[in-house]
């Protein structure tokens, strides 16, 4: 299996100006600036993101992907941030 991470740049020249970023852990947002912190909280999916930034007159563009193989043991398919140490 493949797990994608994507590193997205949203930015809106209107009211209010701003630009900030979310995380998407296999097309579901993980992280997100305050500004859009109702993202994370729902957890959004990719598709819904861009629709909604496409209505709001937003840019939104992609920063950074990678994509993973997952492992046996499935640690490798939880964001780095979510994984627990032992």
């Amino acid at each position: 299996m493949i797990v994608t991470e994507i590193l997205a740049c949203i930015r809106s020249d209107g009211k209010p100006k701003f630009t900030c970023g979310i995380v998407l852990w296999d097309d579901v947002v993980i992280e997100a600036a305050p500004i859009v912190g109702y993202m994370k909280k729902q957890k959004w999916a990719r598709d819904r993101v861009r629709s909604y930034c496409k209505e709001r007159g937003w840019s939104i563009s992609v920063i950074h992907e990678t994509k993973r193989h997952t492992t046996l043991d499935g640690l490798d398919a939880l964001p780095p941030a979510r994984r627990r140490l032992s």
